[in-house]
Protein backbone atom coordinates (compact mmCIF):
# COMPACT_ATOMS: atom_id res chain seq x y z
CA UNK A 1 0.00 0.00 0.00
CA UNK A 2 2.78 2.54 0.91
CA UNK A 3 5.17 1.66 -1.78
CA UNK A 4 1.87 2.37 -4.32
CA UNK A 5 0.81 5.42 -2.45
CA UNK A 6 4.71 6.82 -3.31
CA UNK A 7 4.33 5.78 -6.87
CA UNK A 8 1.17 7.17 -7.83
CA UNK A 9 2.51 10.41 -6.17
CA UNK A 10 5.88 10.30 -7.94
CA UNK A 11 4.12 10.00 -11.63
CA UNK A 12 1.68 12.48 -10.43
CA UNK A 13 4.73 14.67 -9.72
CA UNK A 14 6.76 13.78 -12.86
CA UNK A 15 3.37 15.06 -14.71
CA UNK A 16 2.46 17.96 -12.92
CA UNK A 17 6.89 19.62 -13.01
CA UNK A 18 6.21 18.83 -16.60
CA UNK A 19 3.08 20.84 -16.95
CA UNK A 20 3.96 23.74 -15.30
CA UNK A 21 7.48 24.23 -17.14
CA UNK A 22 9.23 21.70 -14.34
CA UNK A 23 8.62 23.52 -11.59
CA UNK A 24 10.73 22.28 -8.40
CA UNK A 25 8.69 20.49 -6.14
CA UNK A 26 8.57 20.45 -2.12
CA UNK A 27 11.51 18.44 -0.50
CA UNK A 28 9.83 16.03 1.64
CA UNK A 29 11.01 16.33 5.69
CA UNK A 30 13.19 13.47 6.71
CA UNK A 31 12.17 10.72 9.31
CA UNK A 32 13.09 11.76 12.93
CA UNK A 33 15.90 9.33 13.85
CA UNK A 34 15.24 6.98 17.08
CA UNK A 35 15.48 8.48 19.92
CA UNK A 36 14.89 8.07 24.30
CA UNK A 37 13.12 10.53 26.25
CA UNK A 38 13.47 10.93 30.32
CA UNK A 39 9.71 11.47 30.97
CA UNK A 40 9.66 12.08 34.84
CA UNK A 41 10.59 15.56 34.49
CA UNK A 42 9.71 18.83 36.47
CA UNK A 43 8.46 21.61 34.85
CA UNK A 44 12.12 23.12 34.60
CA UNK A 45 13.60 19.85 32.99
CA UNK A 46 15.28 18.86 36.09
CA UNK A 47 14.25 15.43 36.90
CA UNK A 48 12.07 13.78 39.11
CA UNK A 49 13.79 13.33 42.95
CA UNK A 50 11.67 10.33 43.84
CA UNK A 51 11.05 6.96 41.94
CA UNK A 52 8.99 6.57 38.65
CA UNK A 53 7.67 3.78 37.44
CA UNK A 54 4.49 1.84 36.14
CA UNK A 55 4.22 3.59 32.64
CA UNK A 56 0.66 3.09 30.57
CA UNK A 57 0.49 5.01 27.11
CA UNK A 58 -2.64 5.92 25.25
CA UNK A 59 -2.90 3.87 21.97
CA UNK A 60 -1.99 6.89 19.85
CA UNK A 61 1.60 7.04 21.85
CA UNK A 62 0.54 10.86 22.69
CA UNK A 63 -0.43 10.58 26.53
CA UNK A 64 1.73 9.00 29.54
CA UNK A 65 0.26 7.89 32.53
CA UNK A 66 2.42 6.75 35.45
CA UNK A 67 3.28 6.78 38.89
CA UNK A 68 5.86 8.45 40.79
CA UNK A 69 7.06 9.49 44.65
CA UNK A 70 8.71 12.50 43.27
CA UNK A 71 7.37 15.92 44.85
CA UNK A 72 8.76 18.02 42.24
CA UNK A 73 6.96 17.43 38.95
CA UNK A 74 4.29 19.45 39.44
CA UNK A 75 3.64 22.39 41.52
CA UNK A 76 1.99 21.92 44.87
CA UNK A 77 2.84 18.22 45.63
CA UNK A 78 2.78 18.24 49.15
CA UNK A 79 1.18 15.33 50.56
CA UNK A 80 4.35 13.39 50.86
CA UNK A 81 2.82 9.75 48.95
CA UNK A 82 3.06 8.70 45.65
CA UNK A 83 1.15 10.00 43.10
CA UNK A 84 -0.57 9.64 39.51
CA UNK A 85 0.82 11.96 36.93
CA UNK A 86 -0.09 12.58 32.89
CA UNK A 87 2.37 13.48 31.10
CA UNK A 88 1.42 14.69 26.76
CA UNK A 89 4.70 13.98 25.21
CA UNK A 90 3.37 16.23 22.04
CA UNK A 91 3.55 19.33 24.79
CA UNK A 92 6.18 18.08 27.17
CA UNK A 93 3.40 19.48 30.11
CA UNK A 94 2.60 16.73 33.08
CA UNK A 95 -0.43 17.06 35.34
CA UNK A 96 -1.19 15.76 38.53
CA UNK A 97 -4.06 13.47 38.30
CA UNK A 98 -6.53 11.85 41.26
CA UNK A 99 -5.97 15.41 43.34
CA UNK A 100 -8.93 14.72 45.16
CA UNK A 101 -8.33 11.13 46.46
CA UNK A 102 -6.31 10.57 49.92
CA UNK A 103 -3.59 8.34 49.71
CA UNK A 104 -0.62 6.57 47.68
CA UNK A 105 -1.23 5.69 44.42
CA UNK A 106 -0.32 1.87 43.50
CA UNK A 107 -0.67 1.82 39.54
CA UNK A 108 -2.63 3.28 37.08
CA UNK A 109 -3.85 2.19 33.80
CA UNK A 110 -5.02 4.93 30.47
CA UNK A 111 -7.88 3.84 28.07
CA UNK A 112 -6.89 3.56 24.53
CA UNK A 113 -8.42 7.22 23.84
CA UNK A 114 -6.15 8.62 26.74
CA UNK A 115 -9.47 10.64 27.99
CA UNK A 116 -9.74 8.13 31.28
CA UNK A 117 -7.25 7.34 33.83
CA UNK A 118 -7.99 4.47 36.23
CA UNK A 119 -6.21 4.07 39.49
CA UNK A 120 -5.62 2.70 42.93
CA UNK A 121 -5.48 4.37 45.86
CA UNK A 122 -4.49 2.96 49.25
CA UNK A 123 -7.40 5.14 51.66
CA UNK A 124 -5.23 5.90 54.91
CA UNK A 125 -8.90 6.28 56.77
CA UNK A 126 -9.13 2.28 56.40
CA UNK A 127 -6.05 1.09 55.11
CA UNK A 128 -7.65 -0.31 52.01
CA UNK A 129 -7.30 -0.16 48.52
CA UNK A 130 -9.87 1.27 46.23
CA UNK A 131 -9.92 1.85 42.39
CA UNK A 132 -10.96 5.15 41.26
CA UNK A 133 -11.14 6.07 37.17
CA UNK A 134 -10.76 10.30 36.24
CA UNK A 135 -11.87 11.62 33.19
CA UNK A 136 -8.83 13.74 32.00
CA UNK A 137 -10.94 16.23 29.98
CA UNK A 138 -13.50 17.29 32.18
CA UNK A 139 -12.00 16.09 35.73
CA UNK A 140 -15.01 14.34 37.05
CA UNK A 141 -14.16 11.41 39.59
CA UNK A 142 -15.42 8.12 40.09
CA UNK A 143 -15.01 5.40 43.04
CA UNK A 144 -15.71 1.84 41.54
CA UNK A 145 -17.55 0.27 44.12
CA UNK A 146 -15.04 -3.04 45.22
CA UNK A 147 -18.21 -4.69 47.40
CA UNK A 148 -19.02 -6.34 44.35
CA UNK A 149 -19.50 -9.58 46.89
CA UNK A 150 -20.19 -10.27 50.27
CA UNK A 151 -16.89 -9.43 52.47
CA UNK A 152 -15.20 -8.07 49.30
CA UNK A 153 -13.94 -4.52 50.21
CA UNK A 154 -10.87 -3.62 48.12
CA UNK A 155 -9.98 -3.11 44.60
CA UNK A 156 -6.51 -3.13 42.47
CA UNK A 157 -4.89 -3.58 39.49
CA UNK A 158 -7.32 -1.66 37.09
CA UNK A 159 -7.17 -1.96 33.27
CA UNK A 160 -9.63 0.04 30.97
CA UNK A 161 -11.60 -0.67 27.66
CA UNK A 162 -10.50 2.00 25.09
CA UNK A 163 -12.76 4.75 25.62
CA UNK A 164 -12.85 4.17 29.67
CA UNK A 165 -16.34 2.70 30.03
CA UNK A 166 -15.38 -1.10 31.31
CA UNK A 167 -13.03 -1.39 33.79
CA UNK A 168 -11.44 -5.09 35.19
CA UNK A 169 -9.96 -5.60 38.45
CA UNK A 170 -8.75 -7.61 41.39
CA UNK A 171 -11.02 -7.31 44.33
CA UNK A 172 -10.18 -8.71 47.44
CA UNK A 173 -11.28 -8.84 51.20
CA UNK A 174 -9.70 -7.15 53.94
CA UNK A 175 -10.79 -8.84 56.76
CA UNK A 176 -10.17 -12.52 56.98
CA UNK A 177 -11.39 -14.83 54.55
CA UNK A 178 -13.95 -17.74 54.98
CA UNK A 179 -14.67 -20.52 52.27
CA UNK A 180 -13.44 -22.00 49.45
CA UNK A 181 -14.71 -19.11 46.76
CA UNK A 182 -13.01 -16.50 48.85
CA UNK A 183 -9.01 -15.14 47.69
CA UNK A 184 -8.83 -12.56 45.08
CA UNK A 185 -11.09 -12.33 42.14
CA UNK A 186 -11.06 -9.94 38.77
CA UNK A 187 -14.41 -8.56 38.19
CA UNK A 188 -15.52 -5.93 35.09
CA UNK A 189 -17.02 -3.58 35.54
CA UNK A 190 -19.65 -1.13 33.43
CA UNK A 191 -19.28 2.15 34.62
CA UNK A 192 -22.06 3.73 32.45
CA UNK A 193 -25.05 1.00 33.94
CA UNK A 194 -22.91 -0.16 37.21
CA UNK A 195 -23.16 -3.85 36.25
CA UNK A 196 -20.10 -5.54 37.66
CA UNK A 197 -19.92 -9.32 35.99
CA UNK A 198 -17.62 -11.97 37.87
CA UNK A 199 -14.60 -12.68 35.13
CA UNK A 200 -12.41 -15.29 36.97
CA UNK A 201 -13.93 -18.38 37.69
CA UNK A 202 -15.29 -20.26 40.45
CA UNK A 203 -12.78 -22.86 41.51
CA UNK A 204 -13.30 -26.40 41.91
CA UNK A 205 -14.62 -27.95 45.17
CA UNK A 206 -12.07 -28.86 47.67
CA UNK A 207 -9.95 -26.19 45.97
CA UNK A 208 -8.22 -23.62 48.37
CA UNK A 209 -6.08 -20.60 47.98
CA UNK A 210 -7.00 -20.20 44.35
CA UNK A 211 -6.60 -15.90 43.31
CA UNK A 212 -7.04 -13.88 40.23
CA UNK A 213 -4.35 -11.25 39.10
CA UNK A 214 -3.14 -9.33 36.34
CA UNK A 215 -6.17 -8.27 34.51
CA UNK A 216 -6.68 -7.26 30.49
CA UNK A 217 -9.10 -5.78 28.85
CA UNK A 218 -10.18 -5.48 24.99
CA UNK A 219 -10.70 -2.34 23.48
CA UNK A 220 -14.81 -2.75 23.55
CA UNK A 221 -14.35 -4.16 26.94
CA UNK A 222 -15.93 -8.00 25.63
CA UNK A 223 -12.83 -9.72 26.62
CA UNK A 224 -10.44 -9.98 29.92
CA UNK A 225 -7.83 -11.80 30.63
CA UNK A 226 -6.10 -12.51 34.10
CA UNK A 227 -3.80 -15.00 35.51
CA UNK A 228 -5.24 -17.67 37.88
CA UNK A 229 -3.13 -19.13 40.25
CA UNK A 230 -3.70 -23.13 41.08
CA UNK A 231 -4.05 -24.53 44.32
CA UNK A 232 -2.15 -27.83 44.20
CA UNK A 233 0.24 -27.61 41.06
CA UNK A 234 1.34 -30.39 38.94
CA UNK A 235 4.66 -30.16 37.93
CA UNK A 236 5.20 -26.57 38.62
CA UNK A 237 2.32 -25.17 37.32
CA UNK A 238 0.86 -23.10 39.98
CA UNK A 239 -0.68 -20.42 37.66
CA UNK A 240 -2.34 -19.97 34.01
CA UNK A 241 -3.54 -17.67 31.76
CA UNK A 242 -7.10 -17.64 31.04
CA UNK A 243 -9.65 -15.42 28.75
CA UNK A 244 -13.44 -14.77 29.54
CA UNK A 245 -15.86 -13.63 26.87
CA UNK A 246 -18.00 -11.51 28.46
CA UNK A 247 -20.85 -11.52 25.96
CA UNK A 248 -20.82 -15.60 25.80
CA UNK A 249 -19.58 -16.84 29.15
CA UNK A 250 -17.40 -18.45 27.59
CA UNK A 251 -13.72 -19.57 29.46
CA UNK A 252 -10.81 -19.82 27.51
CA UNK A 253 -7.15 -21.34 28.58
CA UNK A 254 -4.61 -19.69 26.93
CA UNK A 255 -1.94 -21.57 27.71
CA UNK A 256 -3.44 -24.89 27.43
CA UNK A 257 -0.85 -27.61 26.48
CA UNK A 258 -1.43 -29.47 23.04
CA UNK A 259 -2.44 -32.87 22.77
CA UNK A 260 -3.74 -33.76 26.40
CA UNK A 261 -0.07 -33.00 27.63
CA UNK A 262 0.51 -32.10 31.07
CA UNK A 263 1.79 -28.39 31.68
CA UNK A 264 5.46 -28.46 33.39
CA UNK A 265 5.73 -24.77 34.44
CA UNK A 266 3.70 -21.71 35.07
CA UNK A 267 2.29 -18.91 32.72
CA UNK A 268 2.34 -15.35 33.67
CA UNK A 269 0.82 -11.32 32.68
CA UNK A 270 -1.32 -12.60 29.96
CA UNK A 271 -2.81 -9.76 27.95
CA UNK A 272 -5.40 -9.77 25.18
CA UNK A 273 -5.21 -7.62 22.55
CA UNK A 274 -6.99 -4.51 21.86
CA UNK A 275 -9.49 -6.78 19.08
CA UNK A 276 -9.90 -9.56 21.64
CA UNK A 277 -8.09 -12.17 18.74
CA UNK A 278 -4.90 -12.86 20.81
CA UNK A 279 -3.62 -13.37 24.00
CA UNK A 280 -0.19 -12.93 24.61
CA UNK A 281 1.78 -14.45 28.06
CA UNK A 282 5.11 -15.49 29.45
CA UNK A 283 5.12 -18.82 30.30
CA UNK A 284 7.94 -21.74 31.90
CA UNK A 285 5.92 -24.15 30.06
CA UNK A 286 8.58 -26.28 27.84
CA UNK A 287 5.03 -28.44 26.58
CA UNK A 288 3.67 -25.62 24.93
CA UNK A 289 5.34 -25.55 21.55
CA UNK A 290 7.97 -28.12 20.48
CA UNK A 291 11.67 -27.65 20.73
CA UNK A 292 11.32 -25.17 23.53
CA UNK A 293 14.54 -26.04 25.86
CA UNK A 294 15.88 -22.88 27.04
CA UNK A 295 14.64 -23.56 30.70
CA UNK A 296 13.08 -20.27 31.31
CA UNK A 297 10.19 -18.19 30.51
CA UNK A 298 9.49 -17.53 27.10
CA UNK A 299 6.55 -15.64 25.44
CA UNK A 300 3.48 -17.02 23.76
CA UNK A 301 0.71 -15.65 21.14
CA UNK A 302 -2.30 -17.32 21.40
CA UNK A 303 -4.29 -17.21 17.81
CA UNK A 304 -7.72 -17.38 20.12
CA UNK A 305 -9.70 -17.63 16.84
CA UNK A 306 -8.02 -20.67 15.23
CA UNK A 307 -5.96 -21.81 18.54
CA UNK A 308 -2.62 -21.60 16.66
CA UNK A 309 0.33 -21.02 19.19
CA UNK A 310 3.49 -18.93 18.41
CA UNK A 311 6.32 -19.01 20.78
CA UNK A 312 8.71 -15.53 20.84
CA UNK A 313 12.65 -16.61 21.36
CA UNK A 314 15.22 -13.93 21.43
CA UNK A 315 18.04 -13.26 18.94
CA UNK A 316 19.61 -15.91 20.87
CA UNK A 317 17.28 -18.92 21.71
CA UNK A 318 18.85 -19.60 25.02
CA UNK A 319 18.01 -16.60 26.26
CA UNK A 320 14.40 -16.00 28.24
CA UNK A 321 11.60 -13.84 26.96
CA UNK A 322 8.84 -12.01 29.13
CA UNK A 323 6.40 -9.41 29.90
CA UNK A 324 4.85 -8.83 26.78
CA UNK A 325 2.89 -6.26 25.53
CA UNK A 326 0.73 -6.41 21.90
CA UNK A 327 0.74 -3.73 19.99
CA UNK A 328 -3.14 -2.13 19.27
CA UNK A 329 -3.16 -3.40 15.30
CA UNK A 330 -1.57 -6.76 16.27
CA UNK A 331 1.77 -6.32 14.30
CA UNK A 332 4.29 -5.19 17.21
CA UNK A 333 5.09 -7.17 19.95
CA UNK A 334 7.27 -5.15 22.96
CA UNK A 335 8.88 -7.72 25.80
CA UNK A 336 12.06 -7.72 27.62
CA UNK A 337 14.95 -10.45 27.69
CA UNK A 338 18.40 -10.41 29.55
CA UNK A 339 21.68 -12.34 27.47
CA UNK A 340 21.90 -15.50 29.18
CA UNK A 341 25.75 -14.48 29.47
CA UNK A 342 25.23 -11.59 31.51
CA UNK A 343 25.80 -12.17 35.26
CA UNK A 344 24.03 -9.66 36.10
CA UNK A 345 20.78 -10.43 34.65
CA UNK A 346 19.94 -7.19 33.03
CA UNK A 347 16.44 -7.00 31.68
CA UNK A 348 16.47 -4.99 28.24
CA UNK A 349 13.51 -4.04 26.52
CA UNK A 350 12.92 -5.38 22.89
CA UNK A 351 10.60 -4.53 20.00
CA UNK A 352 9.51 -7.33 16.91
CA UNK A 353 7.69 -6.79 14.06
CA UNK A 354 5.53 -9.75 14.14
CA UNK A 355 5.01 -9.68 9.95
CA UNK A 356 9.10 -9.46 9.47
CA UNK A 357 10.77 -10.73 12.49
CA UNK A 358 12.97 -7.68 12.81
CA UNK A 359 13.32 -6.75 15.98
CA UNK A 360 15.00 -3.68 17.27
CA UNK A 361 16.09 -2.89 21.05
CA UNK A 362 14.44 -0.76 22.90
CA UNK A 363 16.44 0.55 25.61
CA UNK A 364 19.54 1.09 24.28
CA UNK A 365 22.29 3.68 25.97
CA UNK A 366 22.89 7.06 24.75
CA UNK A 367 25.60 5.50 22.27
CA UNK A 368 23.47 3.05 21.13
CA UNK A 369 24.45 -0.19 23.11
CA UNK A 370 22.54 -2.03 25.49
CA UNK A 371 21.46 -0.56 28.20
CA UNK A 372 23.82 -0.83 31.63
CA UNK A 373 20.36 -1.48 34.40
CA UNK A 374 17.34 -3.78 34.17
CA UNK A 375 14.20 -1.96 32.65
CA UNK A 376 10.54 -2.60 33.60
CA UNK A 377 7.24 -4.25 31.17
CA UNK A 378 7.29 -1.71 28.10
CA UNK A 379 4.23 -0.65 27.34
CA UNK A 380 3.34 0.73 23.33
CA UNK A 381 1.03 2.30 21.37
CA UNK A 382 -0.67 1.48 18.27
CA UNK A 383 1.88 0.75 15.79
CA UNK A 384 5.43 -0.02 17.52
CA UNK A 385 6.64 3.52 17.20
CA UNK A 386 6.51 4.24 21.05
CA UNK A 387 7.61 2.15 23.11
CA UNK A 388 7.43 3.32 27.63
CA UNK A 389 9.60 1.94 30.38
CA UNK A 390 11.27 2.03 33.91
CA UNK A 391 14.15 2.12 34.96
CA UNK A 392 17.28 2.91 37.06
CA UNK A 393 20.19 2.59 34.01
CA UNK A 394 22.24 5.87 34.15
CA UNK A 395 23.16 5.38 30.37
CA UNK A 396 19.72 5.62 28.50
CA UNK A 397 20.13 9.66 27.56
CA UNK A 398 23.01 11.60 27.58
CA UNK A 399 24.46 13.44 30.75
CA UNK A 400 22.54 11.23 32.51
CA UNK A 401 23.61 9.58 36.32
CA UNK A 402 22.25 7.21 38.75
CA UNK A 403 19.81 8.46 41.50
CA UNK A 404 16.94 6.73 41.26
CA UNK A 405 13.97 4.84 38.82
CA UNK A 406 12.20 7.17 36.22
CA UNK A 407 10.21 6.94 33.22
CA UNK A 408 11.69 6.92 29.38
CA UNK A 409 10.29 6.96 26.21
CA UNK A 410 11.66 5.56 23.16
CA UNK A 411 10.31 7.02 19.73
CA UNK A 412 11.42 3.97 17.50
CA UNK A 413 11.27 5.81 14.28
Amino acid sequence: MTSTRRATSGALGVALAVTLGAAALPATAAPAPPRTEKASLAPDGTEGNGPSGGPSLSTDGRVLAFVSSADNLVAGDTDGTADAFVRDLRTGTTRMAGRAVEGSVDDVALSGNGRHLAFSATDPADGRSHVWVEDLRTGALQRIEDTVAPGYDTGRQPALSADGRYVAFVAQQSGLPEGEDRWARVYRVDRTSGEAVRISQVPAAGDRRTAAAHPSISADGTRVAYQFFVPHPASGDWSDAWVRDVPSGELIQADRAPDGRTSDGQTEFPQISADGRYAVFNSLDAQLTPGDTNKGHNVFVRDLRTDGLRRIDAADPAAFTGAPQLSADNRYLAFVSADPGDTDHTDRAYVRDLRTGRTVLASPDAQGGPNDHSVSAPVLDRNGRTVAFASSSPDLVPGDTYDTSHVYVRHTR
